[in-house]
């Protein structure tokens, strides 16, 4: 969009594979493409090469390639930091363990956002998640939780539904639930195409357990988490293919 000659490296056999399926992620890998961006899969910087005045030239790849570079955004990711913590409270799953008001084992210690591991009370789980939307909403509920304390008021235990998004040039997703089980596709997934709408759903153990939807409508994306919230009986791949949105529409 800037006129600025762009080339993607990530170590994966395709983009976002915690999340994507191979064939979600070859619809944007070839929108990227198609825009100009050049992908290279399965290797990783390990070095960069700069001119007299430290200005980077080059980036050097593992694969033994060289790429010619001007500016350079490196993601490197991010671990939940609970060596501060170590032996003064809890720890599940490389987070610190909390239970659904987000207090910790040391009574009136809270831990929210990324570095919590909570009771998943839809799936019947302990897990982390990394989003901006639990963080604000696990601090919100400690925050209810410590009101509550002083107070003398019940509150809620939390119940999330794992909810991630993204946007870029005219495209914009949305996923709810679980991506575990098999994944059916349906829609346009045609990068090409003037406004493709696809999406996808996770099925196991004869239940819809997740729900990925490309270029939805508010109503629509409701739609899809009101479904992964109830995770219904799912019908067989074939006729969810066939149904699209409309299997979700009826719940």
């Amino acid at each position: 969009m800037n006129d600025l000659d762009v080339t993607m490296v990530f170590p994966e056999p395709w983009c976002m594979p915690r999340l994507f399926t191979a064939e979600i992620a070859a619809f944007y890998e070839s929108y990227y493409t198609n825009k100009g961006v050049k992908i290279v899969k399965g290797t990783v910087a390990i070095g960069f090469d700069a001119d007299a005045n430290g200005d980077v030239t080059a980036v050097k790849l593992k694969d033994g390639s060289v790429l010619d570079a001007d500016i350079v955004v490196v993601g490197v990711g991010g671990r939940p930091l609970t060596n501060l913590f170590k032996g003064q409270v809890a720890e599940e799953k490389g987070g610190i363990k909390t239970d659904a008001f987000f207090e910790t084992s040391v009574p009136g210690v809270y831990a929210v956002g990324d570095v919590a591991t909570f009771p998943m009370k839809i799936y019947n789980d302990e897990r982390r998640v990394e989003h901006v939307d639990h963080s604000r909403k696990s601090a919100e509920q400690a925050v209810k939780a410590i009101k509550g304390k002083e107070a003398g008021s019940a509150v809620e235990e939390y119940d999330y539904l794992p909810y991630f998004y993204s946007r870029s040039f005219d495209l914009s997703w949305q996923f709810y639930g679980d991506n575990v089980g098999d994944a059916i596709l349906f829609g346009d997934a045609d990068p090409s195409s003037a406004k493709p709408k696809f999406g996808s759903y996770w099925v196991k153990d004869g239940k819809c357990v997740g729900a990925f939807l490309e270029g939805g409508l508010p109503d629509e994306n409701a739609a899809i988490a009101k479904l992964a919230r109830a995770q219904p009986p799912a019908a067989s791949p074939d006729e969810l293919k066939a149904a699209g949105l409309q299997f979700a529409s009826k719940i």
